[in-house]
């Protein structure tokens, strides 16, 4: 019987969304057939589920342990000890990632972690030290942001780092797109830690509705059943629509053409990324630990508001919304400068570089060198 031969480069990681899907192609394609995924159905946190395709991603168990503190994959561990590059999470609530990473370093093979530096909660926390020492196990890091490049050089200083710029859409996708703005907007999860319980009763008290704009909101979760009764019991109802979850750009850059400002009541995540994209400014709460996606600030067309209240968001609505009425905003430059660091293919060439081992071009301050 022939011998199986080594899967060149894996990528075993425990969940790939849906979000991931034009990045994991593009990368797909750089590699040529060199690269298979690996992934599970859902996260420790279950509302993170994988949703690509199995033509793409093949399936891995995942099995959350100690109340969804830790989390344990089986399946095709032997294509990920033997490929000649693995990229593991770097997560070290992952059993696997950690057991991966140790028993290729025995063997001499390449490993790769891939994640945000830190937890929301900062580089001085306690899961920020054990991230670093499964950094040590690994032979570099491939990072989600620009200005974690830095901080992760000056904590491993002899361990090379990338960036995949963490990214929804092709360089082509992201475009800002000019109608009338009539609404207010809200993309992501429908989950408590994202405060969505204050959004209806803020845009109530804004008195926005008064002046013609509409609430929409996009996205599900657990939350998401109790939006319209919510919006009726505020007597709000009739400018205010909720679409449910939708993945197509096309339709997403639409709603964002009409959005004044989107907002984010919770921690910054990827929805930052999607609204300066689409030359939309952003909202967001000051005092929530946000993640690395809040290094997007420095382009312009964000603003905060405290405290993280109804009350707080609502003031924070009436105040964006007279600065952009009186100043406005160079939409279509804050989409470009978006689309040139945080594409799909910046991404997947970040991946790819990692893979190959190329020196990335990354200058002192962890951003490219054009």
């Amino acid at each position: 019987m022939p011998t199986r031969p080594n899967p060149k480069y894996v990528l075993y990681l425990a969940v790939a969304p849906i979000y991931r899907d034009a990045a994991i192609r593009e990368l797909m394609d750089l590699a040529e057939g060199d690269l298979t995924i690996y992934a599970g159905e859902s996260h420790l946190d279950p509302t993170v589920k994988t949703g690509l395709p199995a033509s793409i991603v093949k399936p891995v168990r995942n099995t959350p342990l100690f109340s969804r503190r830790l989390l344990l994959q089986t399946g095709h561990l032997r294509d990920a000890l033997n490929a000649d590059v693995c990229v593991i999470d770097l997560n070290p609530r992952s059993i696997t990632a950690w057991a991966l990473a140790l028993a290729r370093r025995l063997c001499g093979k390449r490993t790769l972690a891939w994640g945000h530096l830190h937890p929301r909660s900062g580089g001085g926390s306690r899961t920020a030290t054990v991230r670093r020492a499964l950094r040590r196990l690994t032979n570099g890091t491939i990072l989600y942001g620009y200005d974690s490049v830095v901080p992760a050089r000056n904590e491993l200083t002899d361990q090379p780092v990338w960036v995949a710029a963490n990214a929804l859409y092709r360089k082509e996708d992201i475009q800002c797109n000019h109608e009338q703005k009539t609404t207010i907007l809200y993309v992501g999860r429908l989950e408590p830690a994202k405060n969505v319980d204050i959004i209806l009763k803020a845009f109530q008290l804004s008195q926005l509705s008064d002046q013609g704009y509409t609430l929409e909101i996009v996205g599900f979760g657990s939350l998401a059943e109790t939006l319209n009764t919510q919006a009726v019991a505020l007597k709000i109802d009739q400018n205010f629509i909720y679409h449910g979850r939708i993945d197509d750009v096309e339709k997403l850059k639409h709603i964002y053409a009409r959005t004044l400002f989107s907002i984010s009541p919770g921690y910054i995540g990827l929805s930052l990324t999607q609204s300066l994209g689409f030359g939309t400014p952003m909202l967001y709460a000051q005092d929530a630990a946000h993640s690395p996606e809040i290094e997007l600030a420095r382009f312009g067309g964000v603003k905060a508001f405290r405290p993280t209240t109804a009350e707080g968001l609502a003031d924070g609505m009436r105040v964006l919304h007279n600065e952009l009425e009186s100043t406005g905003l160079d939409r279509v430059h804050l989409s470009a400068e978006v689309s040139k660091y945080y594409s799909a293919q910046a991404m997947a060439k970040g991946i790819w570089e990692a893979l190959q081992d190329k020196p990335s071009r990354l200058g002192a301050t962890g951003w490219p060198i054009d």
